[in-house]
This record gives structure tokens, sequence and C-alpha cells, in this order.
């Protein structure tokens, strides 16, 4: 599953498809969805690029999570990432859940993911430094004798089917008020549930997320050496000068090869 804005919904194809080419061959099916209107356009273009594709807003989930715990709706029409959080119960309440923002980008086969796929311990990627939370939500997680991930970021998870309790995410968001856009408040919450279940990040040196090369005279990342780079905000110039370049490149060789070995079965 990626998840997009109607404006990044090219980026999600991306990184879509630099994920799914190695995850498909493992009973995986992807999924797009679309923290807004989705048009017939949109359809057309993910069909074509690949056939058999879901995508659809993010309101089916805020309608499929309100359903079963209705104090949580509130979250989700008010926070700019409450119909991510409600994407996230959802999916993984149906199944297995690989959950990538469109700014994930798989320049590798990433082992360590399949690996995980079936098993029973989420799997996410850790923050080059700790500290990006919701001090609202560590107040009321706090007074419910619940304990954090340090470092854990929500860009890219794994997460097994029924790990995750809807109505403990109500419990943790019951004190939660609206002030200004603070972006880390699913962030934290998903840090509180997923401690609980024993989640443990990816190796640090190969699912990368690093500020590096935010500032023009820095070094970049040698991509050669990574699985997966989260390009988040400060380095997002980086993902579209460096990291899907990259991306395209892979997606061109991978489609010279399919057609070589395609005119050699002939």
């Amino acid at each position: 599953m990626v998840l997009a804005t109607p404006e990044t919904l090219c980026d999600a194809f991306w990184a879509a498809w630099s994920w799914y080419r190695f995850l498909r061959d493992e009973d995986c099916r992807l999924q797009i969805a679309v923290d807004g209107a989705v048009s017939e356009l949109d359809r057309a273009a993910a069909s074509e690029l690949f056939p058999g594709v879901l995508i659809e807003s993010t309101e089916w989930a805020c309608n499929y999570v309100r359903q079963r715990v209705p104090g949580i709706q509130s979250f989700f029409d008010t926070h700019p990432m409450g119909r991510k959080l409600a994407l996230i119960l959802a999916l993984s309440d149906l199944g297995p859940l690989v959950y990538s923002d469109q700014d994930v980008l798989a320049f590798q086969r990433p082992d360590e993911v399949i690996a995980a796929i079936g098993g029973g311990i989420p799997r996410y990627f850790a923050e080059e430094v700790d500290g990006a939370r919701d001090a609202q939500i560590m107040q009321r997680a706090k007074q419910l004798d619940l304990d954090y991930l340090p470092r854990f970021n929500s860009g890219f998870l794994y997460i097994p089917q029924g790990a995750l309790s809807s109505r403990l995410a109500a419990q943790i968001l019951t004190s939660w008020r609206a002030r200004g856009e603070l972006w880390f408040t699913e962030q934290t919450v998903l840090s509180f549930m997923l401690q609980r279940l024993g989640a443990e990040a990816l190796p640090e040196s190969r699912y990368v997320i690093s500020n590096r090369r935010q500032f023009y005279w820095e070094e970049d990342v040698d991509y050669s050496a990574i699985t997966a780079r989260h390009f988040t905000g400060t380095v997002r110039h980086v993902m579209y000068k460096y990291g899907l370049p990259m991306i395209i490149k892979q997606s061109k060789d991978h489609c010279g090869a399919e057609q070589a070995e395609s005119a050699e079965s002939m």
C-alpha cells in the first residue's frame, strides 16, 4: 500500500513500482490510496501502469474504523495525518500490511521486509535522531501506562494482520484536541501501539532516513550501498534530483531485461 495526495500521485506511482517489483512474487497485492478525490484519469493511469491495481480514496478507511470505534472520527476529519492512521488501522485489520509513504523509494531487493512478511513482528525505519513526537499524546499515553518506540518513523511499516487495536488508538486519542498543524500525532500514536507488539527497526545502514545532502555542500547517501531511503521534507529535493532518476533508470533497465528474456523464449 502506498499513500499519496492528488498532487503527489505521480511520486506514489514510482514509489509503488520501486517496492512492488520485489514484492509481487510474495503474494502481495498492490494498492494505492489517495488522501482526496480520485479522478477517472487517475484510475486509468494507475491501471495502465499496474494492471489490476486497486486505487481509491482514504474515505472508506475512515468509515471502516468509525463503524467499529465511533469516537475516533474527529481525528480523521481534522488532523492532516488522520486519514493515514485510519488507512493503517483498517488495512492491517483486513490482512498483513506493507505500508509506504509516497517518498520512500526502494533501490535494492528488501530482503528483511520480505523475510518479515507473514511473521508476527512489525518492522519500521528508524529516525536519525529521537524526538519527532506529539507531547499531548505522550502525556495521554503515560496515563495509560504505555511506552513508546524511540526514533520511530511511520513512513514505511510492516504490520501483521490484526495486530493493531482501533479501540486502543481511540483511547490514546481521547484527550486529543486540534492545535495547529502538528504533523507527528499519528506517528506518536503508532509508536505507542507498536511498542506493545515488540516492533523492530529495519537495519539502519540499509533502510535510511537521513538529512544528508539537505545542504548543497554535503555528501549524499551512497545509493548503491542501501536498500531504501525515506526522503523526508528536508531532503525531498534530493529525491527529485537523484532518487527518482535512479528509479526511472532501473525501470528502463528492468523493462529491457524483460523484453530480452521474452525474445529469447520465443
